[in-house]
């Protein structure tokens, strides 16, 4: 956690710019869910659909839990990359299961946590594996997505989840669902800022920072295959 341990070298460091104290807080926002989360089961009325979307809630948290607390660790400072692939893995997880829950119940809530969960995924990839040999290995220099700075992708998960929390409060008429919905949304935020701060460090350093894709050659790509489908269907005719 190499990036972590240098930004929170500087002087006069406050606190949203310390990378512990964002960790710290991470693993306290969960545990909060976690509580809160069962006790809304528990309180319930043994809904088979609510106990399971709680289970399936927490088992996502408990293995985030588990990266955090493990960053702490000696071991896990020597093996961060590592835990890092994992990470990603469990939100490629989460981006999937969201895709599934947009497809079966579409609702502004459900577009709102797909979006969220996408978005987390872009900026963890392409932040996290930057100091790796995956990093090269699948040439992710040549990403659109690296064009997109740190502000702008910290800032758009902030306004992603800021509609998306409420939304959840309109909808929400359970207490405890209320707690939670803000809960998700802190813990959301937290963890976009330990990405921000970490990703920080990376451009400070100047690790992997070369880009060598940009989306206008993608647009480029897109005008020639429609000017070539244009062309075909005109001599066709």
């Amino acid at each position: 956690m190499k990036g972590v341990d240098n930004l929170d070298k500087k002087k006069e460091l406050k606190w949203y710019d310390s990378g512990y104290a964002i960790i710290y807080l991470i693993i306290i926002t969960i545990l909060a869910a976690i509580i809160c989360s069962q006790s809304f089961a528990v309180g319930g009325e043994g809904d088979l659909f609510v106990f399971t979307s709680v289970i399936n809630h927490n088992s996502s948290y408990l293995f985030v839990l588990i990266y955090f607390i493990a960053v702490l660790t000696s071991k896990g400072k020597k093996y961060f990359n590592y835990l890092n692939i994992f990470l990603i893995f469990i939100y490629l997880i989460s981006a999937i299961t969201s895709l599934l829950t947009l497809i079966q119940s579409f609702s502004l809530i459900s577009v709102f946590s797909f979006a969220q969960t996408i978005i987390l995924l872009i900026y963890l990839v392409h932040t996290m594996l930057r100091d790796t040999r995956i990093w090269d290995e699948f040439h992710l220099s040549k990403s659109p997505f690296n064009e997109i700075k740190n502000d702008n992708y910290y800032y758009a998960i902030v306004v992603v989840v800021v509609f998306g929390l409420i939304v959840n409060l309109i909808s929400t008429v359970v207490i405890s669902g209320l707690f939670v919905s803000v809960l998700d949304a802190i813990y959301i935020l937290l963890f976009a800022r330990y990405i921000y701060l970490y990703r920080e460090f990376l451009d400070v350093n100047k690790l992997d920072s070369n880009n060598e894709g940009n989306f206008d050659e993608i647009k480029k790509d897109i005008k020639k295959a429609l000017d070539k489908n244009n062309t075909k269907k005109g001599d066709d005719k």
